[in-house]
């Protein structure tokens, strides 16, 4: 890792920006991340590696905090944000606060989307922008891509027959290789009653299920054909919402979360409308629960207003992020991630368990909460930088940040997942000679997920491809450094090896003055393929 070093007056000149972390581990509880003296958004940065990831700080660290070996997977998270020193790609994270994966080359504004199963095996989902930036309603146009474990590109899903692309807020894979996805159209409509024009404009979200084969539209719901603006709680004329024009136009609704059901139903989320919507396949709204017309009695605990991310979590229950607030409103002390029991025979919710934030504030938009197997969960915080941990009750465990408070920095959710990556694309090195008579070869592969070690191989001017094993190192970073004391080699090479030794792939070979070509004929990888 590289330290940044600024003079005294430079730092206090530009305290404001992010500053390179002294190493890429989490810091723990560490008061001058918290207090922004490090900058908005501290970084990574490396030797010779071209990326520059956030860093994080456990502002409530784990007992072995960096390690954090209690927690099992990888973060995904896709802070966006003026702050950040690297942008237009999410991250895959490892627990210790490391980088594994950074989604480059796809777009300036890439949001990670988590792991989905598709035919059967896991793939990475990420939404890229159409060029467009997402406006202050929070919503952008673009299109949603599938990434195989060798991060290639499987398939591209957007909208079908529908003006604008497929939204940032939604991508849900269905056990049908099926794709749920949010739109925001824009539709003439008369607002006169709500104080605008007879010929006003309205953001309409729609819900389109997409076969992700044919690209073809399975299920079409529009939010005006079923739901008045008069059900909703968003003002009229405000820069928040709209002033219901055709440039400007009024986003009385906000579709943030879909979920098709094994039922075939759908789970949609309106957060200006305070209200989840159960629908049929023919469009027909079976049930409300919240906002002005819930079907549903919602006892002490279970109401929710600017609500994020709702999903059904098994028999009678869900889960939803209670947002509680927005920019022009604050209806409780603090936002929280809720479990709700809800009975449709009795048609009433109660509280099963709720998970508040570290620093007990407020998160004005975006949201999430993931529920993993063994019961425990992982909340995002939306507009607020930090993700954390709790148990099954709800208690907090661990509180993750990779921004300051006040930065403006944001991730639209955060999940812990499961992933393993092979990629495609051979390892990445640089050589170099700092002094006379070593050589030293920094090596990464971005994605990989099963490197344990990293082997240097040389080879000589007269037999370029004939390599001889020079050094190896753990890999404990994205980057890692190799050594070789000697000469006599004209190229350098990388080999990635797995825990048990095994090679899962070659580098090109490099010379000193960056001449490259492929690896040898003879050099075959010996771990087994992805399975």
């Amino acid at each position: 890792m590289l330290l940044h070093s600024l003079s005294t007056f430079a730092l206090l000149t530009l305290l404001s920006l992010p500053l390179s972390a002294i190493a890429s581990v989490a810091y723990c509880n560490n008061q001058d991340y918290e207090s922004g003296a490090l900058g908005e958004s501290p970084y990574q940065s490396y030797n010779a590696a071209p990326f520059q990831p956030v860093q994080l700080n456990y502002a409530l660290p784990t007992a072995d905090c960096p390690s954090n070996s209690q927690v099992s997977g990888y973060f995904m998270i896709s802070p966006l944000g003026t702050g950040l020193h690297m942008t237009g790609g999410g991250y895959i994270m490892n627990p210790n606060g490391t980088m594994v994966y950074f989604s480059s080359g796809f777009g300036s504004v890439v949001i990670l989307r988590g792991v989905f199963t598709y035919q059967g095996e896991d793939h990475l989902g990420i939404w890229v922008s159409d060029g467009s930036i997402p406006t202050p309603s929070g919503h952008g146009s673009g299109w949603n891509i599938l990434l195989d474990r060798s991060y290639n590109t499987v398939a591209t899903i957007t909208t079908s027959g529908l003006s604008v692309g497929a939204d940032l807020h939604e991508l849900h894979i269905t056990s049908n290789n099926t794709a749920i996805i949010t739109a925001y159209p824009t539709d003439e409509t008369d607002l006169s009653a709500y104080g605008g024009s007879t010929t006003g404009y309205v953001l309409n979200p729609v819900a389109q299920e997409i076969d992700i084969a044919t690209g073809e539209a399975i299920f079409t719901w529009k939010a005006l054909d079923h739901v008045s603006p008069s059900e909703c709680y968003a003002p009229f004329g405000t820069t928040s919402t709209g002033y219901g024009t055709a440039t400007d136009p009024w986003d009385y609704f906000h579709m943030n979360s879909i979920q098709k059901n094994d039922d075939g139903t759908y789970l949609i989320s309106s957060r200006h409308c305070h209200t989840l919507y159960l629908v049929n396949s023919a469009g027909e709204i079976l049930w409300r629960m919240g906002g002005k017309n819930s079907n549903f009695t919602l006892n002490e605990g279970a109401n929710f207003t600017w609500q994020h991310h709702a999903r059904f979590r098994g028999s009678g229950q869900l889960s939803l992020f209670d947002n509680g607030a927005t920019e022009w409103e604050q209806d409780i002390p603090y936002s929280q991630g809720l479990l709700l029991d809800y009975d449709e025979s009795a048609m009433t919710v109660s509280l099963l368990s709720a998970r508040a934030p570290y620093d007990r504030t407020n998160t004005v938009s975006q949201g999430s909460v993931e529920l993993l197997s063994d019961g425990t969960s992982v909340v995002g915080w939306g507009a607020m930088p930090y993700f954390s941990g709790h148990d099954t009750d709800g208690n907090i465990i661990w509180s993750a940040q990779f921004a300051v408070a006040s930065s403006g920095i944001a991730s639209y959710r955060v999940f812990l997942n499961d992933w393993t990556g092979r990629p495609s694309t051979p390892p990445s090195h640089k050589v170099t000679s700092p002094f006379s008579g070593n050589i030293t070869v920094y090596a990464w592969w971005n994605g990989a997920t099963e490197v344990a070690s990293w082997e240097l191989l040389g080879s000589r001017l007269l037999t370029p491809l004939k390599a001889t094993s020079l050094s190896n190192a753990s890999k404990t970073d994205f980057e890692t450094t190799l050594v070789y004391s000697g000469s006599g080699y004209a190229y350098y090479q990388v080999a990635a090896l797995n825990a048990n030794g095994q090679v899962l792939k070659y580098s090109n070979f490099t010379a000193l003055d960056g001449t490259t070509f492929g690896p040898a004929d003879n050099q075959t990888v010996t771990a087994a393929p992805l399975s």
